[in-house]
């Protein structure tokens, strides 16, 4: 059955702790007047012997000893009667009231016109003695001694419930105070949630919160870079482009027709090289915290990245060619290492001469496993090895144009595996060696 409680916390807690302690109030005043009304009988019960055996002799007939007073219930709601042993009357109470003639001795309940009376009877040899009670009388005196047994219960009942409700809502005050630190948040307002005071039933969730926030203050942040990187770079080859655009609306002769048209498919180039590494770059970004890891063979990925860089060398008269371990195992992300692999065969078919040569080496070692780009071009100067990963940074005495993306890539996927990366000269070709060393796979 759904409770008309809606989805509060609040609500649900109070209703059904308000219920059960107004429960329990009810079971233990249930239980508490019962066993008072048990244990009144109990002590009339008691009165009705002690009174019927101090009436009657051990010896002889009607003792004189006095009836004793009862503060449960006064001498005029007994009735007495005592008989010889013949069956001869010889008292009765005050009260004018008759019982039946038949005796049952011990106890026994008779109905008397509209009232029901509780007796008991005692016999010696010389007499039979009868002492009655009306049970209404009983039930009133009971009733009202249970009823002062369960005024404390009831009593309590409403404190335990204002108890509760207080405690209740002290407990959920730092749910109110987180709810309303959020209410009062700006959009861009992505700093994690205080978690003073928390219960701990609530700082698991605060701090899943605080991990969500922090993931999605890196997206924007890196979205931020993305757009700044991507309206720096696009400004000039765009600018470029509307040039060169201009100036083949212009009337000029054939050779200086050709001459535009070339420098704008370069500039063409260019721009979806730089949109195109951009866009890897921004997607790598974006899924780093979440690469699905699996053992895989870097040699598979190899021959791939080749496979797919292969008719930009063919066209430029370039040899590629693959040497070393046939299998090197490391545990990573396949796509991410192929778009490593890419953009170092991409810098070296760049940068190398037109029919040069670029050698792809693989070494499985017991330490993990090391990845080989080398390339007869010229080189990168030792000074300026560590600057060429900075984003956007370009070699000043390279004829070719490029973006400054691939190795600054390169670099990141690499942390993201674990690897290192490293420049150094190709001992064999005199260009340069690219050398990115993977840790063990298992």
């Amino acid at each position: 059955m759904k409770l008309p409680l809606g989805n509060s916390l609040r609500a649900r807690l109070l209703f059904f702790l308000l219920a059960a302690v107004l429960v329990a109030a009810l079971v233990q005043g249930v239980i508490a007047y019962r066993s008072t009304l048990q244990q009144t009988d109990q002590i009339f019960d008691a009165q009705l012997v002690s009174t019927a055996t101090s009436l009657t002799a051990g010896d002889g007939l009607l003792s004189a000893t006095p009836m004793p007073a009862i503060d449960a219930a006064p001498a005029d709601d007994l009735i007495i009667q005592i008989w010889t042993a013949s069956g001869a009357r010889l008292f009765k109470s005050r009260t004018g009231k008759l019982l039946p003639d038949p005796v049952v001795l011990g106890f026994s309940d008779v109905r008397v016109d509209a009232s029901t009376y509780r007796v008991y009877a005692v016999a010696t040899p010389f007499q039979v003695t009868q002492v009655a009670q009306d049970m209404k009388v009983r039930r009133d005196t009971a009733r009202a001694l249970a009823l002062r047994t369960v005024g404390p219960i009831a009593a309590a009942a409403p404190l335990l419930m204002l108890v509760v409700w207080l405690v209740v809502g002290a407990s959920l005050r730092p749910l109110r105070r987180t709810r309303a630190e959020l209410a009062a948040r700006q959009p861009e307002a992505l700093d994690p949630v205080g978690e003073s005071g928390l219960p701990d039933e609530i700082l698991p969730l605060v701090r899943e919160l605080n991990l969500l926030l922090d993931r999605t203050r890196r997206a924007f942040d890196l979205q931020k870079r993305f757009v700044g990187d991507a309206a720096h770079e696009l400004r000039s080859p765009l600018a470029a482009l509307r040039l060169q655009m201009q100036a083949l609306q212009r009337p000029v002769d054939t050779e200086a027709h050709g001459v535009a048209l070339q420098r704008l498919g370069s500039g063409i180039e260019r721009a979806s090289r730089l949109i195109e590494q951009l866009l890897s770059m921004a997607r790598h970004d974006a899924a780093a915290d979440a690469l699905p890891a699996q053992r895989l063979d870097l040699g598979d990925v190899a021959r791939q990245a080749i496979a797919d860089v292969l008719p930009e060398a063919n066209a430029r008269g370039m040899d590629i060619g693959m040497d070393g371990a046939p299998q090197a195992w490391v545990r990573g992300n396949g796509d991410a290492l192929a778009l490593l692999l890419r953009n170092l065969l991409d810098n070296a078919i760049k940068y190398t001469p037109p029919g040069g040569r670029i050698d792809v080496v693989l070494a499985s070692m017991p330490g993990g496993a090391r990845l080989l780009v080398d390339d007869s071009g010229p080189g990168v100067p030792e000074a300026e090895r560590e600057r060429v990963f900075d984003r956007f940074y370009r070699l000043a005495n390279h004829d070719e144009v490029g973006s400054g993306l691939g190795l600054s890539i390169v670099r990141a996927i690499a942390e993201r595996h674990g690897a290192t990366v490293r420049l150094d000269q190709a001992p064999e070709l005199g260009g340069l060696r690219v050398e990115v060393d993977f840790p063990a796979s298992s």
